[in-house]
């Protein structure tokens, strides 16, 4: 219960917020709030990679004392700067009405999700996996909260987004302090040493397939709500984007298994017993979110929910097959990441990356929001077929070439 409530806080800050500000705000200052929540859960979602490079780099990556924590959070913040314009350009695509103000704390937003998720996986490679999500998931949350607090008090969102992402990164700097004062009583190393082992992490080979997929995954699961911020009306954007919040708390599940399951195969190898023991708790969790939406589907028929402005039907069950389906996805995905496989798992994120955009930027454009929860299905069937024959990839199905693209050096 206390990782769960922790993740849960940002899907019911959402809620609040549309219902909070709903009739308060003008429909264009709800857009462009939901906006940047979207945003800041992207850029909170997106892995640097640094932390699970340098755990498989180890002779024994069940121990993380080998990893220059100083180095491995250096070499994270400049990932972040790096990555900044790049989600600045999708932000601005997604909303040509955000002003150049709020667009410009971009880089302090990659910065404390990166660094907030190097935090993550080094807590849970010391086994302190309720303090790992409360540090990734409790910073963002809180972030979101208080923009969302200023905007109810009609503060500019240029100002809210401002406060809260300082906000974010004093919590990181806090939270990577606690990770660093064990190690305070060691010798600090020299200036040019430190700087050699930051750009050892940074030109490592093992990072850009951990992060490359991180990110494909990002652009091929964002895809639905850049185009919907993009296409549908403010409206029909906030009614999608609550029912997005709502269903893909589920993947709660596999956010907490996922990172646990790529620690428990590098300490134990293929053949410990936490990979069943996931996929069942999975599958069992999945029967009923299944069977509570379709109850839920139901009960609108005599009831519907207030503010909710989607058919609910057949596709609203679609989408929830397909989170239920992603969630098999992101645990296959830590299994073979954990083998080695990364650059595998990379290939075939980037086909999948490449059928979703379609998907969705057609979906959105002619089918609107119904469109989308349609286009979730057939993406994640997509998505599952093709990490499944990735595993199989090196000596069954790619040629020649592609194995010298794929394999590890």
């Amino acid at each position: 219960m206390v990782t769960a409530s922790a993740y849960l806080a940002a899907a019911l800050i959402v809620i609040a917020t549309l219902l909070a500000l709903k009739g308060r705000v003008e429909p264009r200052v709800l857009r462009a709030l939901l906006g940047y929540f979207f945003i800041a859960s992207l850029s909170a979602g997106l892995d640097p990679a640094t932390v699970k490079a340098a755990a498989l780099a180890t002779s024994d990556p069940a121990r993380v004392d080998s990893i220059d924590v100083r180095a491995a959070l250096a070499a994270s913040v400049l990932k972040g700067l790096a990555a900044s314009p790049f989600l600045a350009l999708v932000w601005r695509f997604a909303d040509p009405a955000i002003n150049l103000a709020t667009l410009g704390w971009t880089p302090g937003l990659c910065v404390a999700g990166f660094v907030a998720t190097d935090l993550r996986v080094l807590f849970d490679l010391r086994g302190r996996h309720a303090t790992a999500i409360w540090v990734k998931q409790g910073g963002l949350a809180a972030g979101l909260a208080l923009t969302a607090a200023l905007a109810w008090l009609r503060v500019p969102l240029a100002a809210g987004v401002a406060v809260s992402t300082l906000a974010r990164l004093a919590f990181v700097a806090v939270a990577a302090s606690v990770v660093l004062r064990p190690m305070a009583t060691r010798a600090h190393a020299a200036t040019t040493v430190f700087v050699s082992r930051v750009n050892a992490l940074l030109v490592d080979r093992r990072w850009p397939a951990l992060a490359g997929a991180s990110l494909v995954a990002a652009i091929s699961g964002s895809s639905d709500r850049v185009f919907g911020l993009r296409f549908l009306s403010a409206e029909a954007w906030a009614g999608y984007y609550l029912l997005y919040e709502v269903f893909s708390k589920f993947w709660f599940i596999p956010y907490l298994l996922s990172p646990i399951l790529f620690a428990r195969r590098l300490a134990d190898g293929p053949d410990g017993m936490f990979p069943r023991v996931a996929w069942r708790l999975t599958s069992a969790a999945g029967v009923e979110f299944l069977s509570v939406v379709v109850a839920a589907i139901v009960l609108a028929r005599y009831w519907p929910p207030v503010g909710l402005h989607l058919v609910l039907g057949l596709p609203t069950v679609g989408f929830a097959g397909a989170v239920v389906i992603n969630s098999f996805t992101q645990l296959r995905i830590a299994e073979l990441q954990a083998a080695g496989a990364a650059r595998r798992v990379l290939l075939a994120m980037g086909l999948s990356a490449g059928v979703s955009a379609a998907l969705f930027y057609n979906a959105a454009r002619g089918f609107g929001a119904v469109g989308l929860l349609i286009a979730w299905l057939l993406k994640a069937l997509f998505e599952f077929a093709a990490i499944t024959a990735a595993a199989r990839w090196p000596r069954r199905l790619a040629p020649q070439a592609m194995i010298r693209l794929i394999e590890p050096p």
